[in-house]
């Protein structure tokens, strides 16, 4: 049977790829939420400005700034959605690829496992044949 221990380090290894492709997605995930909340905390503290000041000309410019990070807002959530559609492909993957992972370590334990009991038997065979082999000794010894 064939050692399965350098098909398991690789496996093993591309698991290990792809977690970190992963968690690099959920990274630019969370990157893009907090510009988007740093955005919106733009907007408010701009606003709450504006109307402690109260001029009249830059109420007219700030509709037009809110619209512009509005539009990045939304920008902001398309690519957090494509992030999104990425990461479950990517977690489906990394799932098929810890379900070969597993399948192939079961398959190695259970090859060993076999070896093992072989030798047992081979073992046991031997000791039983020493046993057989002593005790015919044993008896031609009593009948001289």
């Amino acid at each position: 049977m064939a050692n399965l221990s350098s098909l398991i380090r690789l496996r093993k290894h591309t698991v290990d790829q792809k977690q970190k492709f992963l968690a690099d997605l959920y990274r630019q995930v969370d990157a893009l939420t907090a510009e988007k909340t740093s955005l919106n905390e733009q907007v408010a503290a701009e606003r709450h400005q504006l109307e402690e000041q109260g001029v009249l000309e830059a109420l007219a410019w700030f509709g037009r700034y809110a619209a512009g990070v509005k539009l990045k807002i939304e920008l902001i959530d398309r690519d957090i959605q494509a992030l999104e559609e990425r990461i479950d492909i990517a977690r489906a993957d990394l799932r098929n690829a810890f379900s070969e992972l597993k399948k192939i370590e079961i398959t190695d334990r259970r090859r060993r496992e076999e070896e093992r009991k072989k030798e047992q038997t081979k073992e046991s065979r031997a000791l039983d044949e020493i046993g057989i082999e002593g005790h015919r000794r044993g008896k031609l010894q009593e009948q001289e």
